[in-house]
C-alpha cells in the first residue's frame, strides 16, 4: 500500500527520513515503515493513497531547454537548496547547467 504524506510546512522541498518531498507532499510505500512511523510521530498527515494517485509524478518534471526562465527557476527551487529568489538571480543557461549537475546530499559530504 502507498501513503500520501503531507509535511507540516506546506511548501517543503527536500528529503526527510530518506523520503523526497516536493511542495510539502510525498508518496511512501508501506515497506518504509520507519519513515511512516517518524512522520506520524512528528505531526505529518499520513493517509492511504487512492488508486488513481499512484500514477502522479513524485516530484517536479525537468523543463525542456526551450521553456522560459520561470519554469527553470521553479524547477531549481524545487530540486535544490536555492530559494526562488536566489534561483531568479541566475541566468537561464546557468540554471540548465545546474540542473544537469549531480546532487550531493549533506550526509555524503559529512563522511
Amino acid at each position: 500500500m502507498r501513503y500520501d504524506v503531507q509535511a507540516p510546512e506546506a511548501g517543503h522541498n527536500g528529503e526527510v527520513a530518506g523520503v523526497r518531498f516536493y511542495r510539502g507532499s510525498a508518496v511512501v510505500d508501506d515497506s518504509n515503515r520507519a519513515a511512516l512511523a517518524y512522520f506520524r510521530r512528528r505531526g505529518y498527515t499520513v493517509t492511504p493513497a487512492e488508486a488513481g494517485d499512484a500514477a502522479e509524478p513524485e516530484g517536479p518534471t525537468k523543463p525542456a531547454q526551450g521553456d522560459n526562465k520561470a519554469a527553470w527557476v521553479a524547477y531549481i527551487a524545487a530540486t535544490t537548496d536555492l530559494s526562488e529568489a536566489e534561483a531568479g538571480d541566475i541566468k537561464k543557461d546557468d540554471l540548465i547547467s545546474l540542473a544537469d549537475e549531480p546532487t550531493v546530499s549533506s550526509e555524503e559530504t559529512d563522511q
